[in-house]
C-alpha cells in the first residue's frame, strides 16, 4: 500500500510542468513577434531612403531625382531638377555622406530623418502604399501612437527629458 501512495500526485507535477512550458513558450513567441514587428515594420521604406541616399552620396543625381518620382523630361511641378540639385547636389557642400538619423512610422507614411555633416537635418517621407518619396511635413509623426523606443530609453535611464 505504501508504494501506491508514493506515486500520488506525480501526474499532476508533469501536467503542471508541461502547462508552464507551453505558457512560457507562447509568451516568448509573442515577445519575439512583437520585437520583429517593431524592428521590421518600416524596413521597406527605410530601404527606399537608403537607396536614394546611396545615389546622392555617389553623385548619381539623375537617378536620385528619378527615385524622387521626377525625371528631366517630366519634372515635378514644384520641384524641378535645379532645385533638387540645390537641396541634394554639390552646392550643398556636405563633408560626410548622407545617412539615416532616425525613422518614425505613421499610418499612411514613414518619416525618415537624414543628416550629413555640414547640412541641416532633412525629413523625408515615404508613402506606405506606393512608396513615393518626398519631404515630410514634420520630423516626427504627429499622430497619437506609442513611442516604444523613447519609453524604454526613459525606463532604463538613457533618455533625455
Amino acid at each position: 500500500m505504501g508504494a501506491y501512495l508514493q506515486q500520488y500526485g506525480a501526474g499532476d507535477e508533469k501536467r503542471n510542468r508541461a502547462i508552464k512550458i507551453v505558457v512560457l513558450s507562447v509568451v516568448a513567441v509573442l515577445i519575439l513577434i512583437w520585437a520583429g514587428y517593431l524592428l521590421f515594420h518600416n524596413y521597406p521604406e527605410k530601404r527606399i531612403v537608403n537607396h536614394f541616399l546611396g545615389e546622392v552620396n555617389s553623385a548619381q543625381y539623375q537617378e536620385a531625382y528619378h527615385d524622387w518620382g521626377c525625371t528631366a523630361q517630366h519634372p515635378c511641378p514644384n520641384y524641378d531638377y535645379q532645385r533638387f540639385l540645390e537641396d541634394w547636389g554639390p552646392p550643398k557642400k556636405v563633408s560626410s555622406p548622407w545617412k539615416i538619423a532616425n525613422v518614425d512610422g505613421c499610418n499612411s507614411f514613414v518619416t525618415v530623418n537624414v543628416k550629413a555633416q555640414g547640412a541641416e537635418l532633412q525629413s523625408l517621407s515615404v508613402q506606405r502604399d506606393d512608396h513615393e518619396l518626398g519631404f515630410a511635413p514634420a520630423p516626427e509623426c504627429q499622430e497619437k501612437q506609442w513611442r516604444w523606443k523613447q519609453f524604454f530609453q526613459r525606463l532604463l535611464g538613457h533618455g533625455k527629458s
